[in-house]
């Protein structure tokens, strides 16, 4: 059994814990950049420093025991708890540096209004002591995250406001309503297209809002679901589906003739976009940094929050 854990315990352990949420020795090779017999080494020492058997892996595939189950639960926590430990040190320097999680949706690249990756830019130039780490998840996992801390930031949509986190507000993102080529109403005039039409055409539903388009249709009358942006865009894109898109994201496929808005002028959703941070957060310093990045390129109304 481990006595006093070591730098060569706490290696392992991460080793440990990639395989496990990889699902296995050799989906943990790409992680972990080493070979598979490396791993096999790691995983057999840290049995040996345990004293335990923490998984079957054979023909039956990659298993956890009991006691594994329990090990791996201790190592997430144990290794958590130590990053939490290294970012809390690393915000008390005046130049900190550490990790800076940071949440995004998908389907924001190539916004003018949302310049995400301007501001990436400037934080990896002007702070390059800060490692990014970068997570693409939808709108509630970004809320639950940051409120949980495993994140420590996110650029999301404001759907709701919840109790102790704190909203710094960005810019709207549009989103029309689309077709593709090929569907019934593509060829079809706005002023001719009537709102039962649209309830019967194969509306979209994003699974992860309830009643986000409830201002213009039945929920009872959408025939798909997603859980992103992209998603949505590949089901429009056959023909055989409507739904909403964000305008920067359509706007090269309504180029190339591939899609269409339906009756923009009045169908159309504004969803506000919010620096999202938990409260006990706000002073942290690389917080502090990208915050202030961001409001300098923000219009004096906004700053505030």
């Amino acid at each position: 059994m481990i006595g006093k854990v070591s730098d060569i315990d706490l290696r392992l352990l991460r080793v440990f814990v990639a395989i496990v949420q990889s699902g296995g020795f050799s989906l943990a090779t790409a992680r972990l950049n080493v070979s598979e017999s490396t791993v096999s080494s790691h995983m057999s020492d840290l049995e040996k420093r345990l004293g335990l058997r923490l998984c079957e892996r054979g023909r039956g595939g990659f298993r956890l025991t009991a006691e594994g189950e329990q090990v791996y639960e201790a190592s997430v926590a144990l290794l958590e708890r130590l990053d939490d430990f290294r970012d809390r040190l690393a915000g008390l320097t005046q130049h900190p540096g550490g990790t800076l999680r940071i949440g995004v949706p998908d389907g924001v690249y190539g916004s003018d209004s949302l310049p995400i990756v301007r501001w990436l830019g400037r934080m990896a130039a002007e702070a390059p002591e800060i490692i990014l780490d970068l997570q693409c998840l939808e709108p509630r996992t970004l809320e639950r995250k940051v409120n949980d801390e495993e994140l420590h930031l996110a650029l999301g949509p404001e759907h709701r406001r919840i109790a102790g986190l704190d909203y710094l507000p960005l810019a709207p993102e549009v989103n029309l309503l689309y077709c593709g080529a090929g569907h019934p109403l593509f060829e079809r005039a706005d002023a001719a297209i009537t709102r039962e039409e649209l309830q019967r055409s194969g509306l979209i539903s994003r699974g992860y809002l309830e009643s986000f388009d409830a201002d213009f249709f039945d929920a009872e009358a959408h025939r798909a679901t997603v859980h992103h942006i992209e998603a949505a865009l590949l089901l429009i894109a056959t023909g055989r589906f409507v739904g909403f898109l964000p305008e920067h994201v359509a706007t090269p496929e309504v180029a190339a003739g591939r899609l269409r808005a339906i009756r923009p002028a009045e169908i159309r959703l504004v969803v506000p976009f919010s620096m999202i941070t938990k409260r006990a957060r706000t002073n942290d310093p690389r917080v502090l940094r990208f915050r202030k990045l961001i409001e300098s390129e923000l219009p004096p109304r906004r700053r505030a929050g």
